[in-house]
């Protein structure tokens, strides 16, 4: 066996939920900041693409949501509707408010994600399961 395939697998089997939601969150994030660098550039031709690129990771965290049993994940989904509602506009503020919304959330998890792993080590909560 390759050991470059084993290396691979062994990263593989200790992703983790909050691992992934982090990095899910940071791309959304650096799609938004694409937004703002655009704008603030004047290369509107390309915000278009740019736009889809930042709804469409932003609808991926509402996906993952489970409004119907954690009130919190029910302000995610309310701070997400707003900021599809905010990028819809080529207004620098708006992109910039919508890029703030998104690291606060983020820095909220990255606080509990050590808890987190262990939580899943542990078997706390269900490992993920690709």
């Amino acid at each position: 066996m390759d050991p470059r395939t084993k290396y691979r697998e062994s990263k593989l089997l200790s992703w983790t939920r909050i691992d992934m939601l982090l990095l899910i969150y940071e791309s959304a994030i650096e799609s938004l900041d694409r937004g703002v660098h655009l704008l603030q550039t004047g290369q509107t031709a390309e915000m278009p693409m740019a736009r889809i690129d930042a709804q469409r990771k932003i609808l991926l965290i509402t996906d993952g949501l489970a409004i119907d049993t954690d009130p919190t994940a029910v302000h995610i989904m309310n701070i997400c509707v707003f900021i599809l509602d905010q990028i819809n506009s080529d207004s620098v503020e708006n992109w910039q408010t919508s890029v703030k919304l998104l690291e606060t959330i983020h820095e909220g998890f990255q606080e509990i994600a050590e808890e987190a792993r262990e939580m899943e080590r542990t078997g706390k909560i269900p490992n993920l399961v690709l």
